[in-house]
């Protein structure tokens, strides 16, 4: 009795020593797959720190300066910033910077060069006076900005835009002359009608505002204006038509004529309008897009010294604008509908979208497409005709029908698809 229960001791305390010896190995097996695994992570991260891989941003120098994270060791030193005193108008504009933490842009313009502004997309909030590389001086009118399609030299004109991308273009002048600088030498632009010769009628009567019974009086804000700025903004393409363009489609008879007048590249033109609905269209534009500046439909004084001054680079141009929309003359353009890129051969008649001929001067569209109203008027045996159009249209020649072409019409002419303003 006494052997068997000694023996069974025995074969416990083996058991007991059996199984701490298994626990002890499995601790030791753990313990070494642990190591090996942290070993292996480490040796992994040390090889991509020693790769100096920045494509992740939990690398030193985004750590705070001893603060270790996934075993990197922050260099960031944090700046204080508190007793900065910097503000947007002390930082060039574009730059930004920092002041008590808080991050600011800078608004500071170091030029008023048309060559700088440029390309800051800068809309100025008053009026503000900016110059050319031959420093003639223009003024850009509170809420637009130098467009950055523009030229750095007044006589390629000078292109200004407003939030909605409207466009317009410079056009030196002075009610007595006013000089510019050119390429070529000093320039003389007056802001008065011309008599480029080409028009029904023939002679000159004794009213210098009258050519063969064209006649206009200068309306008074215009001159005011000419006197004080020495210039004024053509639209750099003709009206266009909003809703219209936004069916991509070119304007039809049936059209509302309230639609929102556009001075854009490639949109429809406001044609199928009446003289009198174009004046309240051009006149309600500063309204609606809330300008400063008036607008109005074109007069003979402004559309007659626009031409004398592209004549300083084109100077033929009233003669022949044959950078038109012509029977005779073949370009390509941008479809409305399929926005495709097309071929309008000569011989075509056919009216495209705004902006898809040769710019004259930085200008579109003034010869050619269709006939533009001014606020002329033509007096013949006693009848005053108040349709006075220029420019000539997509079915005559830049020949016989050039930018500087004065024509007239009855009342039952007016409103159809070729006028427009």
């Amino acid at each position: 009795m006494q052997n068997k229960k000694a023996s069974k001791k025995i074969n416990e305390r083996t058991k007991l020593i059996i199984l701490v010896a298994i626990i002890i190995l499995i601790a030791i097996i753990v313990t070494l797959v642990i190591r090996n695994i942290i070993i292996s992570n480490n040796a992994r991260e040390n090889e991509y720190l020693a790769a100096g891989n920045e494509n992740s941003s939990l690398i030193a120098n985004n750590i705070k300066k001893g603060i270790t994270i996934g075993g990197i060791t922050g260099t960031l030193e944090s700046l204080d910033t508190s007793d900065a005193n910097a503000t947007p108008e002390d930082i060039e504009w574009g730059k930004t910077g920092y002041v008590n933490g808080v991050k600011i842009v800078g608004t500071m313009l170091t030029s008023n060069k048309v060559s700088y502004l440029k390309d800051k997309n800068v809309f100025f909030d008053e009026n503000k006076e900016v110059k050319d590389d031959l420093d003639n001086i223009v003024t850009v009118p509170k809420g637009f900005k130098v467009s950055s399609e523009s030229a750095v030299l007044v006589e390629d004109g000078i292109v200004i835009e407003d939030k909605k991308g409207n466009q317009f273009v410079w056009i030196p002048a002075g009610i007595n002359g006013v000089n510019i600088n050119t390429t070529n030498g000093t320039k003389t632009i007056k802001y008065a009608r011309t008599d480029f010769g080409i028009q029904f009628g023939s002679g000159i009567t004794d009213d210098p505002n009258d050519y063969s019974g064209y006649y206009e009086s200068m309306p008074a804000d215009e001159r005011a204006s000419i006197e004080k700025y020495s210039g004024y903004y053509i639209g750099r393409f003709d009206a266009g038509d909003s809703v219209a363009t936004a069916a991509k489609r070119m304007r039809q008879e049936e059209d509302s004529a309230s639609n929102t007048v556009t001075i854009k590249k490639g949109d429809a033109p406001y044609n199928y309008v009446t003289k009198s609905e174009a004046i309240a269209l051009a006149e309600g534009m500063a309204q609606k897009e809330s300008y400063d500046a008036k607008t109005k439909m074109t007069s003979a004084f402004a559309w007659d010294t626009a031409i004398n001054f592209i004549k300083i680079k084109n100077s033929d141009y009233d003669l022949n604008s044959e950078q038109g929309n012509y029977i005779d003359t073949s370009f390509q353009y941008t479809d409305i509908t399929t926005e495709n890129l097309v071929t309008k051969a000569e011989n075509d008649e056919v009216l495209v979208p705004n902006g898809q001929t040769t710019a004259v001067s930085n200008i579109f569209d003034m010869g050619g497409n269709t006939f533009k109203y001014t606020s002329e008027s033509y007096l013949m045996d006693g009848y005053v005709y108040d349709l006075v159009y220029r420019g000539g249209n997509f079915q005559g020649y830049g020949s016989t029908r050039p930018a500087a072409y004065r024509g007239y019409a009855s009342a039952s002419n007016e409103g159809n698809e070729f006028n427009r303003f």
